[in-house]
């Protein structure tokens, strides 16, 4: 019994390291109220800044990629079929086909494409990031405890 307890404190502690969009929102939002050069130390140079005409600054981080999916060849296995064979004589036998591998098509292919955008305010007086907000299909991360 202890094993089984053991065993599912095991896999649920696992299942809260699979990345979800939770996850990357408490990454994201922990830098609200922090200072900006934390940020850049953390987070590395933006892809692109704007001025805003509030005089705030607008960090921008986009992180996307594309994957190729494989084209995968799709086959089933029919099982050879038993024959009952008479011969001249009468006599009568049983004959096993040999199977075959079917081809049922093709599947896969294509690409998936993957982004995620993050965009940080910064206060033009304090340097503190006053807003989080993201966006995207892959702004995924491991949830905090």
């Amino acid at each position: 019994m202890k094993k089984w307890c053991a065993l599912l404190a095991l896999t649920l502690a696992g299942c809260s390291m699979i990345p979800t969009q939770q996850g990357y929102a408490q990454k994201a939002y922990r830098w609200q109220g922090r200072d900006v050069n934390e940020l850049l130390a953390q987070w590395g140079a933006p892809s692109k800044t704007m001025k805003m005409p509030n005089g705030n600054t607008l960090y921008t981080y986009v992180k996307e990629s594309t994957e190729q999916q494989p084209l995968q060849q799709n086959r089933v296995f029919e099982p050879g079929a038993k024959v009952t064979v008479v011969d001249s004589n009468g006599q009568s036998r049983v004959v096993e086909t040999p199977g075959r591998w079917v081809s049922m098509g093709v599947s896969g292919g294509g690409s998936i494409h993957r982004i995620c955008t993050t965009n940080f305010v910064v206060e033009k007086g304090s340097q503190l990031v006053l807003t989080v907000s993201f966006e995207g299909n892959d702004c995924l991360a491991a949830p905090r405890d």
